[in-house]
């Protein structure tokens, strides 16, 4: 597994994968009962809970965070990504959240979101979990605006 802790920017984000990582300990993955979300409160309201379903693989979000939702004016817990408002960014994620299942290992990627009818960059982390070890089934993402 590649370590993409020295390309994360965001303090918060690198400080979540540092998390993510020592969860882990020395299985390829954690589960999502290794995760206590107060255990990141600086980050919380960043952070995406991402269901993974399989046959087909689509990707659900089960948690989106408050700032995240606070953003864009909407709070997509419970839909998936291929009904996102923004089309664009919905496909980003599902391509960027496919690549974190086949290459079973987190990615840090940096894209522009329209915010505010401004270009922001920003960067996101995001890292699978696994309840049986072998099968990714949630994926836990932060993202981040640059400044």
């Amino acid at each position: 597994m590649s370590d993409i802790q020295s390309t994360i920017t965001d303090d918060s984000l690198r400080r979540l994968y540092q998390y993510w990582n020592q969860k882990r300990g020395a299985r390829r993955f954690p589960a999502r009962r290794d995760i206590d979300p107060l255990d990141f409160s600086y980050v919380l309201g960043w952070v995406t809970l991402v269901d993974v379903t399989h046959n087909p693989v689509r990707f659900r979000f089960r948690l989106y965070g408050s700032e995240l939702a606070h953003r864009i004016g909407l709070d997509l817990t419970g839909t998936y990504a291929d009904q996102h408002p923004n089309r664009e960014l919905g496909a980003l994620l599902q391509r960027s959240w496919q690549e974190v299942v086949d290459r079973a290992e987190p990615i840090c990627v940096r894209y522009d979101r329209i915010v505010d009818n401004r270009k922001q960059p920003w960067e996101a982390l995001r890292m699978p979990l696994s309840s049986d070890g072998t099968t990714i089934d949630m994926l836990l993402a932060g993202s981040r605006p640059l400044d």
